[in-house]
């Protein structure tokens, strides 16, 4: 989230839009983090698009786009970020980069709290009222078209303000982003973005999460059925683990932002809001690995098939007698 902002404090060795971390860590610290949360994702993916149980359950789906918008961000933001630090200037300098990178880092970004806060609220959906999903045309209505809608909306906003502004953005190609977006001095477009793509659904997902803990508390003591709330308990963390992590690193920005209007201002809370931006990076850095442990179980299964395959890959084959049929052989 790149919630508008002055910067009082003169330019310096880092640029106005710089945090001054020198460029050699952060350079460091970004690419040996990168490498990796790419691998996962991209491991993850496969895993929820290919393996057909996890394809089919309905509340994986919001997750699949999210962890699709954190494949793009580390590539399309995270690394354009790193070359800049080795290079001091942006990696190909044009109107046409400078806005996609802007779509990325701040369209993609919000876009991940607007998805998370109607993930929270589908939750509900999914726990307590399944029975609006138990036919085709109900998976459409409270399933498939809040997320269709929610991130065509995203996508088509964001692309226009970026790449059709109201206004004329001057492009610094020595300035992370390419310095400020226009659009930020359009005060009733930024009150929108503001109020209905950054705070709004942060603290929907605060309140919808806590009400859904509460829930399920209150239901579990009600209604003893292991298996199902064993299973809901797997959704519930699963959405916890991520929206956590989301406001680990995005309410701070909020909370500073609402102390600015309240006054609060000075050279240490711009220096305190560089910081917060960059180290926003770190929840597409860390998504994939969230997702990773909050599925835990599946992927211990998934780890020691593996491993027992790689140790005797043949070892079935050669138990197998031949007057067996090939269904005892899958069996």
């Amino acid at each position: 989230m790149k919630i508008s902002h002055k910067m009082n404090s003169k330019e310096t060795e880092y640029g106005y839009n710089e945090v001054p971390i020198p460029r050699h860590i952060r350079f460091w610290l970004l690419l040996c983090l990168d490498i990796p949360a790419v691998i996962t994702t991209i491991f993850l993916l496969y895993y929820l698009l290919f393996k057909r149980t996890h394809r089919q359950a309905l509340h994986n789906h919001v997750m699949i786009v999210v962890l699709f918008i954190a494949l793009i961000s580390e590539f399309l933001d995270v690394m354009p970020y790193i070359i800049y630090t080795h290079t001091g200037y942006v990696w190909w300098p044009t109107p046409f980069f400078c806005n996609l990178w802007s779509f990325v880092a701040i369209g993609l970004f919000d876009m991940v709290a607007m998805l998370l806060a109607w993930a929270a609220f589908e939750r509900h959906i999914l726990v307590f009222h399944s029975g609006l999903t138990n036919t085709t045309r109900k998976r459409f209505i409270f399933h498939y078209l809040p997320l269709i809608l929610t991130t065509v909306y995203g996508v088509i906003f964001y692309f226009i303000i970026f790449f059709f502004p109201p206004c004329k953005t001057n492009y610094d190609y020595e300035e992370p982003w390419c310095g400020h977006q226009c659009f930020y001095s359009v005060r009733n477009l930024l009150l929108y973005d503001n109020i209905f793509h950054c705070i709004f659904p942060i603290f929907a997902i605060i309140i919808l999460n806590i009400l859904l803990v509460a829930r399920y508390i209150r239901q579990k003591k009600r209604v003893n059925q292991a298996f199902e709330w064993r299973k809901y308990r797997k959704m519930i963390i699963q959405l916890l683990s991520v929206c956590i992590l989301l406001l680990t690193f995005d309410l701070p920005i909020i909370l500073v932002h609402f102390g600015q209007k309240f006054g609060l201002s000075g050279a240490t809370v711009d220096l305190v809001q560089l910081y917060l931006y960059f180290f926003a990076y770190f929840i597409a850095l860390l998504l994939p690995y969230v997702l990773l442990i909050s599925t835990l179980d599946i992927w211990k299964r998934y780890l020691i098939s593996t491993f027992k395959w790689m140790v005797h890959p043949f070892q079935t084959s050669n138990s197998v007698g031949p007057s067996q049929t090939r269904s005892q052989l899958i069996h």
